[in-house]
């Protein structure tokens, strides 16, 4: 199976298997990955922020999906200094995601970490000895997930994040595939 069927199937499983937030939520992510991938990181924080505030409204969010979440919301604060457009994602009080330091870096991080519960969500398992490219996997991992998610549950979404993001997904899960043949 070639790699964009393969992410085909992965995003139908998701789909009829997974519980998925609302269309709202599904919006949010949507708008955190395309900010993302577009190198607004600001704006994915904040639409992270607002995701994770709408999941706590929702019932029987997944946990994996929070992780998901964090752990593109973590990317992006590291990026957010290499930004080079103006900052896009001010709050009326003229907060500043930038200057956030909610993730307090420690020896522990399984909170931007899938763990084996997760696993099963994931487009693609890689091998544990492959430690060197752990963070990589765990990012790439997350906006596969994170994309299939978004395309299920708030389909108005889906063009433009095909446009933004589905070629790069399909190249990283390529190179995941090889990985693990």
């Amino acid at each position: 199976m070639n790699d964009t069927d393969f992410f085909s199937a992965y995003i139908q499983q998701l789909k009829t298997e997974c519980p998925l937030p609302d269309e709202s939520a599904g919006h949010a992510i949507a708008s955190m990955l395309t900010g993302y991938r577009m190198g607004l990181y600001d704006r994915a924080v904040a639409q992270a922020d607002k995701a994770l505030g709408l999941f706590k409204e929702t019932e029987n969010i997944p946990e994996y999906l929070i992780r998901a979440v964090l752990i593109v919301k973590n990317d992006a604060l590291q990026k957010i200094p290499e930004q080079v457009t103006i900052k896009s994602s001010f709050d009326w009080e003229g907060h500043d995601p930038s200057h956030d330091d909610t993730r307090i870096i420690s020896g522990d991080d399984t909170e931007y970490a899938f763990d084996e519960d997760s696993f099963r969500w994931l487009a693609v398992l890689l091998p544990e000895e492959k430690t060197d490219i752990r963070d990589a996997y765990m990012l790439d991992t997350a906006l596969m997930l994170l994309y299939g998610v978004a395309v299920c549950s708030s389909p108005m979404d889906e063009q433009a994040m095909e446009e933004h993001l589905y070629d790069y997904l399909i190249q990283r899960l390529g190179l995941y595939r090889e990985e693990v043949a």
